[in-house]
């Protein structure tokens, strides 16, 4: 993203595109654009930081589960629109309620939804199904995407793995969200899973929380995680 913004800034300052609205319109907006996708990728590298360093830390309070969904549906609604996909909420009224930290929640839905809009291709469908169960409440993101390769299905939630580095590259991204999504959901005692029929079948991704969802007293006080392993990250 940075590579985008200078060059079209420099273009600008130096006046080249004085003359031509259209380019001028394109250089604001493709600035816009990636100044956005830059600071996405600053905020998920602080994310890792934190998580790695143990200093992460859970706001607990009430949440309202339903609250939190559509605010990360309205986040991705812009992108999903300009693919013309559709998103779906189908709410348990039994599963609005628990315990947690809002904005992280908000954050790991976000990232599932996100994630989802970047793999569907146009006028395609996500469903967002919020569930009670006996021992807690699931939260379930399934898409009509590209799907996921079963061999990579194990790996999809490790940091800086991405099933097909350049076509992930190609649309931003480091492949830090799903990692990040994992130990937020963690925190909160409970956990996340992915699964695909295959390439060109799409995915699901199902979050449970477990009721009256709230970190172990260990993770309230340090925000502790477990460490990820980045010996294999680049090779």
């Amino acid at each position: 993203p940075l590579n985008a913004i200078m060059g079209w800034a420099k273009m600008l300052s130096s006046g080249s595109l004085a003359n031509d609205l259209t380019k001028t319109q394109k250089a604001i907006s493709t600035i816009d654009r990636n100044a956005v996708a830059m600071a996405q990728l600053i905020e998920d590298l602080l994310d890792i930081s934190r998580i790695i360093s143990g200093k992460m830390r859970l706001e607990v309070q009430p949440v309202h589960l339903g609250r939190v969904i559509e605010a990360a549906v309205d986040a991705v609604r812009p992108a999903a629109d300009a693919k013309e996909i559709k998103i779906t909420e189908r709410h348990d009224v039994d599963a609005q309620t628990t315990m947690g930290d809002p904005a992280r929640l908000q954050q790991v839905v976000w990232n599932l939804l996100s994630n989802a809009v970047k793999f569907t291709p146009k006028q395609g469908q996500i469903e967002v199904e919020v569930v009670r169960e006996e021992a807690g409440i699931t939260i379930t993101v399934a898409d009509t995407g590209k799907g996921i390769d079963p061999r990579f299905v194990p790996h999809v939630f490790e940091p800086f793995r991405q099933e097909d580095a350049s076509h992930t590259r190609s649309r931003g991204g480091l492949g830090l969200g799903l990692a990040i999504a994992k130990q937020l959901v963690e925190l909160h005692g409970g956990n996340v899973s992915a699964a695909s029929a295959g390439e060109g079948k799409g995915a699901t991704f199902r979050v449970y929380l477990p009721a009256g969802s709230v970190p172990t007293p260990q993770l309230q006080r340090t925000g502790r995680v477990r460490k990820f392993r980045l010996d294999s990250v680049f090779e």
